[in-house]
């Protein structure tokens, strides 16, 4: 392990190395002080490396091999992290208290600096326009190349830092932007930004505003926005968006990965065209045994929204033979540009923009939103993210020693706290529902971003379209916010209009697989029909929530086993009948609780992620472990398999008619508490009976019968004067006699 050593000694006194099995060469000092290369030999498992200046000694972690510079101040032993906060040492002769108040004054440097304006840059035909917030800059220079692979910058245009302060209106205060123009026709021009930062380094940038980049993500790319629109694309919202709900407890949303949707070979798309953009609005395509398959699937099926796994530009990794490899893409590069790799020609960077917007359009026409799956909570890198290459330290959350804060467990969590981020998630939504004609968001690790924030958005995409959906993951993780700041689960009360996954019908209904560790639910015979019964409700007695439409149902998503993974691992000596309806039930009562019902694709026909490697046939406790966390996994383990779709096609119909139930009949899309409170009636939820019965009264009243063990169903029915089945996936012959199958759901219209 190698890193950088600073030393600034106003008597300029000599370090030592104190610890044994490391070496301290020195190089040429620098702006700071001495500098010096230190290498750890032998064991990584030292906890300290000790260097004295024979006054103070400083014990410098090995775990700074997150951190491949750190800097010493003669009298201070603090180990610093960041140059800028090492100038904040009251020991340093020329040392600025103000330093790193980016990083942790934040409301002092956001005063000073803050800026409202549009930030990024703007093509005209005549002129275009460029503009980068960098208020810590010494200076920063326009960088125009030729091409994208071009080595060397073929101009350099210096450009102007802004000359306003105006502390009360930031749309005036310019001082910490730098203006650039180029006059003439600059369209497909590719750039970026040099920039002259105060410790001496000089480094180069893309625009973290970019909206279209070269195949790696590393350069701007100014193009004409008049040129990347598909013929037929609209952008609509309001009553021109007629597929959006005003009431998004109706809706039922799948997740699906652009890749795995159509990347397996029975999927029906050309081969071409697999795994793409395209490929995911493609027609007529059928699997094996002539089922519609991906788009067509979805246009024949009752939903509501289609999330889209990560879609903009995310970091890119190669095997040893130059393949890219598989990811998820929950490692953000370039916010506001779509990942090239779902493109017909990534080098190209109209096409990835071009037939992102083409999908878009075609759900649309068919009656189908697109939610997109933003991740704003960390960026893949901390050291080369165009924000800290722009902004040292101000966008994310760190420490006065320069210690970046970890709740995302990525090594980074960003600050939606601080101005310009909030203004930069803000923009980024906007820019996305306004260009791409986004109808929802979902916010990845959302309980790392303050309340604040979350509002604004929310507000911001009101003035657009109340209609846009927002929701995210609302888990309590250890970060730099304070407590009674995070969007988390806790307090959806504060958070109107805004959704949260809701784990507690998760746990209740299936159990769980969370790290590895197994539980069960109700479809495993755990006794828990009270609890149940309260998340059909809508989960109120668990979480404060405002409405129905602020509840997230679930019971599988990307992240864990599958829930036919899930069962499979629970009952392993489970006859194939009893498993699937097990499964079954499972989503059927994610799909009847009140609320927004979210499914991942391939949910109702038992996708499962347990591809057996080794050569008798079993499962590896390697394939196991991947199928609990599939984010790097090859195809053959994330392909969606279509054939399973006429496996199960019983199935998939039963829980398409409910579905279609959920949207057509308000009985299960209430919205508000004490509605839902008057409507229903609880008939029978003992702990351990095995059986929940409930009404729901409206203009007409439903019974609901849910079992995971036989029932006798005339009991269940004899203080009714009329009944009418309206839908069942007990067994005919049970229905005959009148049982219920175990694992089922049924519903009566009573009276």
């Amino acid at each position: 392990m190698k890193l950088i050593l600073h030393y600034y000694s106003k008597n300029k006194k000599q370090l030592e190395l104190k610890t044994q099995q490391a070496e301290l060469i020195w190089l040429e000092d620098d702006g700071f002080g001495k500098r010096g290369e230190l290498t750890l030999e032998g064991s990584p498992l030292l906890e300290t490396i000790i260097v004295s200046d024979d006054i103070t000694d400083y014990l410098i972690p090995t775990t700074v091999a997150d951190y491949p510079e750190v800097w010493l101040v003669e009298g201070d032993s603090q180990v610093y992290l960041a140059y800028e906060a090492a100038m904040t040492s009251p020991s340093h002769e020329n040392g600025d208290s103000a330093a790193f108040d980016m990083a942790v004054k934040h409301e002092t440097f956001d005063k000073t600096w803050g800026f409202d304006g549009w930030l990024g840059y703007r093509y005209q035909p005549e002129a275009s326009q460029f503009r980068l917030w960098a208020p810590t800059a010494k200076a920063v220079e326009l960088l125009l190349f030729d091409n994208a692979d071009a080595d060397k910058a073929d101009q350099v245009i210096p450009m102007t830092r802004g000359q306003k302060a105006d502390f009360q209106d930031h749309k005036q205060n310019t001082q910490g932007v730098w203006f650039a123009e180029l006059e003439g026709d600059h369209e497909d021009l590719v750039f970026c930004y040099h920039i002259h930062h105060l410790d001496g380094r000089v480094v180069e940038s893309r625009d973290p505003y970019s909206t279209a980049a070269t195949a790696d993500g590393k350069r701007s790319v100014l193009l004409d926005a008049q040129v990347i629109v598909p013929d037929n694309f609209q952008v609509r919202h309001g009553k021109d968006a007629s597929w959006r709900l005003a009431n998004p407890s109706q809706a039922t949303v799948y997740e699906m990965h652009i890749r795995d949707f159509s990347i397996a070979e029975n999927s029906g798309v050309p081969e071409e065209l697999c795994g793409s953009y395209l490929g995911a609005c493609q027609t007529g395509t059928r699997n094996a045994q002539g089922l519609p398959t991906t788009f067509d699937y979805l246009k024949e099926s009752p939903v509501s929204y289609i999330q889209l796994q990560p879609i903009f530009d995310h970091h890119q990794s190669f095997d040893e033979k130059g393949n890219l490899l598989y990811n998820w893409g929950y490692d953000p590069e370039n916010y506001n540009v779509p990942d090239g790799r779902f493109s017909s020609n990534p080098k190209d960077p109209k096409a990835r923009i071009l037939e992102l917007k083409s999908l878009i359009q075609a759900y649309h026409d068919a009656g189908i939103g697109v939610i997109m799956d933003v991740v704003y909570n960390h960026t893949y890198s901390k050291t080369d993210s165009a924000f800290q290459l722009t902004v040292p330290y101000y966008y994310y959350r760190v420490a006065a020693d320069g210690a970046f804060s970890n709740g995302s467990i990525c090594g980074n969590e960003t600050a939606s706290e601080k101005e310009m981020f909030r203004k930069y998630m803000i923009d980024s939504v906007l820019y996305w529902a306004e260009t791409y004609n986004i109808d929802g968001f979902r916010f990845d690790l959302m309980g790392l971003h303050d309340i604040d924030t979350m509002l604004a958005i929310r507000q911001a995409l009101d003035e657009i379209d109340p209609n846009i959906i927002i929701y995210g993951e609302g888990w309590d993780m250890p970060c730099g916010l304070n407590q009674e700041e995070k969007s988390i689960k806790a307090v959806a009360d504060k958070l109107a209009g805004i959704g949260f996954f809701n784990d507690d019908a998760r746990d209740n209904i299936k159990g769980a697989e969370i790290f590895g560790e197994l539980k069960k639910g109700f479809v495993s015979d755990q006794p828990v029909e009270k609890e149940l019964m309260k998340a059909i409700a809508g989960s109120s007695a668990f979480v404060p929530y405002q409405k129905t439409s602020q509840v997230l149902n679930y019971v599988e998503a990307h992240d864990n086993y599958t829930l036919n993974d899930l069962l499979l691992a629970l009952h392993p000596k489970d006859e194939q009948d009893i498993h699937d309806r097990r499964c079954q039930l499972a989503s059927a009562l994610n799909i009847i609780s009140q609320g927004i019902c979210f499914m991942q694709i391939g949910q109702s026909f038992n996708r499962t992620k347990l591809v057996a490697t080794e050569e008798n046939g079993r499962l590896s406790a390697e394939d196991q472990e991947r199928a609990m966390n599939s984010y790097n996994a090859p195809d053959s383990v994330n392909q969606l398999d279509w054939n399973l779709a006429s496996r199960y096609q019983a199935s998939d119909d039963f829980l398409k008619q409910l579905i279609q139930i959920k949207r057509q009949s308000k009985h299960f899309s209430l919205e508000d508490y004490q509605e839902i409170t008057q409507a229903i009636t609880v008939n029978q939820a003992q702990n351990g009976s095995g059986l929940i019965s409930y009404d729901i009264a409206l203009d007409k009243t439903y019974r609901i019968l849910i079992t995971n063990r036989k029932k006798d169903l005339l009991p269940l029915l004899q203080d009714c004067k009329k009944k009418q089945l309206l839908i069942s996936n007990c067994l005919e012959e049970d229905l005959k006699e009148d049982i219920l199958t175990a694992y089922s759901l049924t519903i009566f219209e009573v009276e």
